[in-house]
């Protein structure tokens, strides 16, 4: 119901495909429709007096070629649509993949300086080499995400069939975090089937799905608040679930959780760092390797996000 609803949403339609409301879909549809409506209503009242076969035909040949214009008209501006679409994919990629090279160099340097250098830098230069490396390692981050959006949106994106331990990977994106729990003073709590089997997906990318719940769950709890990573069997699946006792998500704004580019007003009220790709592409991992996701979230009390996949 809700997306039939999204559907005659023109004003939504119209920002998100940056054009005004009279050139989106739902509008040109509509007006196609009250055209064809009216057409044909006149058509009849009109042919009640002038029962002859000519001008039937002449009148139904209008109707026609009136209908062909207006669908030739929306064909032309939905391919001009989807080549402006492909055009900023395109750009995104080249664009990103420009500012991966440099980035790598970067990389290279400091872990250089640090291997080599480090004894002779003082303690207020290994500082500044340290958040030079933090800098360079989120940029390097964001430059992944959206090469990562520019290969789904140009269905350029693969994901491989590994067989994996999940409980060693949750594990493994834990400690990965163990910094970010400290900082922001929260408990995780890691429960888990020992008597689980491996599943199967992509290990590279289900290890990025993972880092995005988990290190989410982190930034967007409150002060001394705790985490729950959750691995069970469903069946013939695997459930992975990650719950926080957070900030939660506002009811209003659910419906694009798992949007490209989506930031709650909470995320940017607490100022906390990103993109607003992770749960975009999450998604698109986890149905890619035969899986689902989904998220239950109350404001104030918390959220839970959870994934499954196939198991061996």
């Amino acid at each position: 119901m809700k997306g039939i609803i999204n559907d005659f949403n023109i004003r939504k339609q119209a920002d998100n495909l940056g054009v005004s409301i009279w050139q989106t879909p739902g509008v040109m549809l509509m007006i196609l429709g009250f055209t064809i409506i009216f057409i044909m209503t006149a058509v009849f009242f009109v042919s009640r007096k002038f029962i002859s076969p000519e001008f039937l035909i002449i009148a139904e040949s209008i109707v026609v070629i009136f209908i062909l214009t207006i669908g030739n008209i929306i064909i032309q501006s939905m391919e001009k649509l989807a080549r402006v679409n492909k055009m900023k994919s395109e750009f995104v990629s080249i664009v990103s993949h420009q500012l991966k090279t440099p980035l790598t160099g970067i990389s290279w340097d400091i872990e250089f300086l640090v291997s080599k250098h480090s004894e002779g830098l003082s303690e207020k230069q290994k500082e500044i080499v340290k958040n030079i490396e933090s800098s360079n390692a989120l940029m390097s981050r964001m430059v992944n995400d959206l090469l990562d959006v520019a290969r789904m949106d140009q269905n350029n994106f693969f994901t491989r069939k590994d067989e994996i331990d999940i409980i060693t990977l949750v594990k493994k994106v834990v400690d990965k975090n163990n910094a970010l729990t400290l900082k922001n003073k929260i408990k995780i709590d890691l429960l888990v089937d020992d008597n689980m089997p491996k599943i199967v997906g992509d290990e590279k990318r289900l290890e990025v799905v993972l880092d995005n719940f988990i290190s989410n769950a982190i930034k967007y709890n409150k002060e001394n608040g705790k985490v729950v990573v959750k691995v069970q069997r469903d069946n013939k699946k695997a459930l992975i679930s990650v719950k926080d006792n957070g900030m939660g998500i506002p009811q209003d704004e659910q419906a694009r959780v798992f949007d490209k580019f989506y930031r709650s007003k909470e995320a940017a009220i607490k100022e906390t760092g990103g993109t607003g790709l992770g749960l975009y592409i999450a998604k698109n991992i986890i149905e890619r390797s035969g899986g689902k996701t989904g998220f239950h979230s109350v404001e104030g009390e918390g959220s839970e996000f959870h994934f499954s996949l196939p198991i061996i």
